[in-house]
C-alpha cells in the first residue's frame, strides 16, 4: 500500500467516524456506504489493474454506490447526500466515457475516478457539521 492509499484510508476512517457519531441516521448510512464502496472498490480494482480498458467491476461498485446515495438522498432530510450523489454521478459518467472512447488514457481514467473520493468525504463531514450547527440554532449566515 502506497502513501496515497494510506492517507485516503486514514481520511476515510476519520470522516466516516465523525459522520457516524455526529450525523444521526443519515451520517451512519452515508459512512457505511462509503466504507463498503471502498472495500468493494479495492477488490474490484484487482480484477482490472491496468486501467487500459473499462473496469466493469469498479463500474458496478460505483453504480451501486450511486444508487445507494440516491436512496439515501430520497429518504433523508439532509442536503449533503445530494451533493455526494452529484460527485458520484461524475464518477459513473467517467466509466461511461471509457465505454464510448476506448482509447481513454489509463492515467486519466484512474485519476478521474480517484479524485471524486475526497470531495465526497468532505461534503459528508461539512454537511454533518452544518446539520449539527442548525440543530443547535447556531447557523452562520453569509
Amino acid at each position: 500500500m502506497d502513501i496515497l492509499q494510506s492517507a485516503f484510508i486514514f481520511a476515510l476512517l476519520l470522516c466516516t467516524l465523525y459522520a457516524g457519531i455526529n450525523g444521526g441516521r443519515t451520517g451512519k448510512a452515508g459512512a457505511a456506504i462509503f466504507i463498503v464502496a471502498t472495500i468493494l472498490s479495492a477488490a474490484a480494482a484487482t480484477m482490472n489493474p491496468s486501467w487500459a480498458t473499462t473496469s466493469y467491476g469498479l463500474f458496478a461498485v460505483d453504480g451501486g454506490c450511486l444508487l445507494a446515495l440516491i436512496i439515501l438522498a430520497l429518504n433523508s432530510n439532509r442536503y449533503w447526500p445530494i451533493w455526494a450523489m452529484g460527485f458520484q454521478t461524475v464518477a459513473v459518467a467517467t466509466h461511461m466515457a471509457t465505454l464510448w472512447i476506448p482509447g481513454f488514457v489509463p492515467k486519466s481514467y484512474q485519476a478521474l475516478l480517484s479524485f471524486w473520493a475526497i470531495p465526497i468525504l468532505w461534503v459528508m463531514v461539512m454537511g454533518t457539521r452544518k446539520d449539527r450547527q442548525y440543530e443547535r440554532g447556531k447557523v452562520q449566515t453569509a
